[in-house]
């Protein structure tokens, strides 16, 4: 640089100590001077990052996004975003409400539109909006319960009476959802820390008064804003028990204003009233309440809008709030919507290079905790928050997912053994913190625990009939009692009430606290009464088992055991039959022996699977007095498959049961617990008589579309499909290559209620038999 293009920046000479007037000038004009050569001296573009901020705030006014809730409606936000980016228009902050919140804190955390949009469309709705976790984050004990109990009514029982759970849908999966959504450490960072300004709405349940949140992660804001009511729990936010948005403010115009927008564009996609005709039951009434307090905040919040500020409401009329099915109708509208105001947005418009320079601040990486290792040596696991459960159990559970101490860790880890313990059943939700340190990573999480869930009790019914003779009906109990002790016993107590009565007890207690290997005593009593017409006689069936098990966990999809057991059974005929001379041939005997059994169980859903395995093997040897040993052996298996909107399973079972004495009048079933005939087991046949079959084979497979979605609390897909069935069967002891194969198809409508899958359909056989059924109740 030139010495005279130097400046004098010394300081001038005084001979008094008081400080010179003319020293300030010269001091900061230096300053600025340095400054300027500094700032020239940077490279061009961190001139450009520098600048574009303070440019954009002098030129443009700053400008908010407000996004309402709504449900599936609100995928329309993404449409908007698609149609501002297109339009190159600059979004300066973001207020969002429910759905809202969830698209606009994505947005504001640095996800592009192009990322929004695929996780919209590959994400597994029903799945989210399912009433618990997902089937593959159960524990072998919860996926047993499907077996037994197809219906999903629980609720909890004590001293004090019912406890409702506090949800329709799960929370599990929303979470799960929101933190992937949130690019998944990234969900633990501060709305603070934020490229971009962020605010989410919620209620407080207590008073009803709106609450602003700001300074929490971005994971509890979306998922607070997003509770609503009666769907999702609520959350406890700062003390406060807080629900969805909505309620209060489904429009946050006011807290943008605040915010320091200056111009706001609004978009609102809450749901229409309902028309009078379709008031149609209390369940519609009460969406129409929650609607009704909806519309009338967001009138309120509409009538805030200045003149400079843009109105957004994409037209849906045909979305409802759970019709996530109709995303790409939803993305089209925001993005139809948004492009119809075009005219009132170009003013706002910034050039190519400007808008890439705003995108690319909105997009840095911020402060989020993604940047360390992913695999850490874990230091502590702490478990925090329980009152009934035994958090030494509890990290024995997480243990089993790789979280021990000294042991490299990842996230994925982390998540992994947090959707172990949540699938136990006994959580309302738990909350995992990560805290990297010095090379170590520490895990604290916090579980809630359900009020509900330690004294379940879950209602199912089963209804069978062909519309002719064959009629079956019962109410099925199924209550466990979790926790019994601090290693985690459970007793879990079935009862059945109906055509055919049944009690099971079975005391399941882990050797250690979480341990994978346990022992269970087992007891099961089973009874039925059937007319038998040939004979004009009544048969009276009973059967008694009670053993002991020791048995190991094979994760949540597996479980091996070896036992003991003794079973006596008995029938006795009675009867018109009897009296005129027809043989009475009550009998009763004993048996016991050792038994093992070995089963997986991977599907995805308890009514209709579309995905997973199930294996059941299951052999014996019984001891009958002074008779030889016999090993009945029975074998099932299943694969589920799905292919676009069909979903199918291929079936295959095998039973070779111990033979018995031959008898004159029709014998109980024995050994073979499902024998062949009626819906799925060669539909079109007649139910087998009681004395069923002492060995069989079977295979079937269906197929099914679905075409329908029962709304969120009700159930689930709604398909129609069709089985294709071939079997043969033979009774007492004779070879079953001798048995003749019957093959069988079937037509059927199949609903996945609440109560179970229910099942409206047509089979018929190969040999001309057919029939209607109507069946409610388990089938796999």
């Amino acid at each position: 640089m030139p010495e005279s293009f130097k400046p004098d920046c010394s300081p001038s000479p005084s001979l008094s100590p008081s400080p010179s007037p003319i020293r300030p000038r010269r001091r900061t004009s230096c300053l600025l001077l340095l400054g300027a050569l500094l700032l020239n001296a940077l490279p061009v573009h961190a001139q450009q990052e520098a600048q574009a901020p303070l440019v954009e705030t002098l030129k443009r006014p700053r400008i908010a996004l407000v996004l309402s809730g709504g449900g599936a409606r609100g995928l329309a936000h993404i449409g908007v975003l698609r149609a501002l980016q297109e339009l190159r228009v600059p979004i300066d902050m973001v207020v969002g409400t429910s759905m809202g919140a969830v698209v606009g804190g994505a947005f504001a955390s640095g996800q592009s539109v192009e990322e929004l949009e695929a996780f919209v469309r590959a994400a597994d709705w029903d799945a989210i909006l399912s009433d618990r976790s997902p089937r593959r984050e159960l524990s072998f004990q919860r996926r047993e319960d499907d077996r037994l109990v197809a219906s999903r009514i629980d609720f909890g029982v004590n001293l004090k009476g019912v406890t409702l759970p506090p949800a329709a849908a799960g929370n599990s999966a929303l979470e799960f959802t929101l933190t992937r959504l949130a690019q998944g450490a990234k969900s633990e960072q501060g709305l603070q820390q934020l490229p971009l300004p962020f605010r989410a709405l919620a209620t407080d349940l207590l008073d009803g008064q709106l609450v602003t949140l700001s300074d929490q992660s971005l994971f509890l804001a979306m998922r607070a804003s997003m509770a609503v009511p009666g769907l999702f729990s609520p959350v406890r936010v700062d003390g406060r028990l807080v629900v969805d948005g909505g309620l209060v403010r489904n429009l946050g115009v006011d807290v943008a204003r605040t915010m320091g927008a200056e111009v706001i564009i609004a978009v609102n996609v809450g749901s229409p009233l309902l028309s009078e005709q379709e008031l149609l039951s209390a369940l519609s009434v009460t969406d129409q309440m929650v609607k009704l307090l909806t519309t009338q905040n967001v009138e309120r919040s509409l009538a805030e809008l200045r003149p400079q500020d843009v109105l957004i409401t994409p037209a849906m009329d045909k979305i409802g709030l759970t019709d996530f099915s109709r995303r790409e109708q939803a993305l089209q509208s925001g993005q139809q919507a948004l492009m119809a105001a075009s005219p009132r947005l170009q003013a706002l418009a910034l050039s190519e290079l400007d808008y890439r320079r705003h995108e690319d601040l909105r997009r840095r990486p911020g402060l989020a905790p993604s940047t360390v290792a992913d695999a850490l040596p874990l230091g502590r696991l702490m478990i925090d928050g329980t009152g009934v459960t035994n958090p030494a159990a509890l990290k024995a559970i997480a243990s089993e997912q790789g979280l021990q101490p000294g042991r490299p860790v990842t996230h994925a880890q982390i998540n992994e053994a947090s959707a172990a313990l949540q699938g136990r059943g006994d959580f309302d939700r738990i909350d995992t913190q990560v805290i990297d340190d010095a090379g170590v990573r520490d895990v604290h999480m916090t579980v809630s625990e359900a009020a509900w869930a330690r004294s379940r009790l879950r209602l199912g019914f089963e209804v069978e009939s062909d519309f002719g003779r064959n009629n079956a009906y019962a109410l099925t109990l199924l209550h466990s009692l979790a926790w019994i002790n601090a290693w985690g016993a459970e007793l879990r107590t079935l009862a059945r009430l109906g055509s055919e009565r049944e009690l099971g007890l079975a005391f399941n207690q882990p050797l250690g606290p979480g341990s994978a290997w346990y022992l269970e005593p087992q007891f099961n009593y089973r009874a039925y009464n059937t007319y038998m017409p040939l004979f004009f006689s009544d048969l009276a069936y009973r059967r008694s088992r009670a053993g002991l098990m020791a048995g190991r966990r094979l994760g949540n999809w597996g479980d091996l055991q070896l036992g003991y057991s003794h079973s006596s059974e008995s029938y006795r005929t009675s009867g018109i039959g009897v009296a005129f001379g027809f043989p009475d041939n009550s009998e009763a005997s004993k048996e016991s022996g050792p038994e093992a059994r070995f089963r997986i169980d991977t599907l995805d859903a308890p009514a209709f699977p579309g995905r997973g395995y199930f294996l059941d093997l299951h052999g014996r040897r019984l001891q009958r007095g002074d008779q030889a040993g016999e090993m009945p052996f029975e074998a099932r298996a299943m694969a589920a498959f799905q292919v676009n909107s069909w979903a199918g399973h291929l079936y295959a079972e095998y039973a070779e049961a111990a033979a018995k004495k031959t008898a004159t009048v029709p014998r109980p079933r024995g050994k073979v617990d499902n024998p062949l005939g009626g819906f799925l087991r060669l539909s079109g046949s007649r139910p087998p008589l009681p004395n069923g079959a002492s060995s069989l084979a079977f295979t079937r497979l269906v197929m099914a579309k679905q075409f329908a979605q029962m709304p969120v609390g009700l159930g689930g897909a709604v398909r129609a499909g069709f089985s294709l069935e071939a079997g043969k069967s033979i009774s007492l002891g004779r070879p079953l290559g001798d048995a003749k194969l019957r093959t069988a198809a079937s037509g059927f409508l199949a609903v996945d209620t609440r109560l179970g899958p229910f099942y409206l359909a047509y089979g018929g056989t190969r040999d001309g038999d057919s029939t209607v059924y109507f069946f409610l109740g388990p089938q796999w």
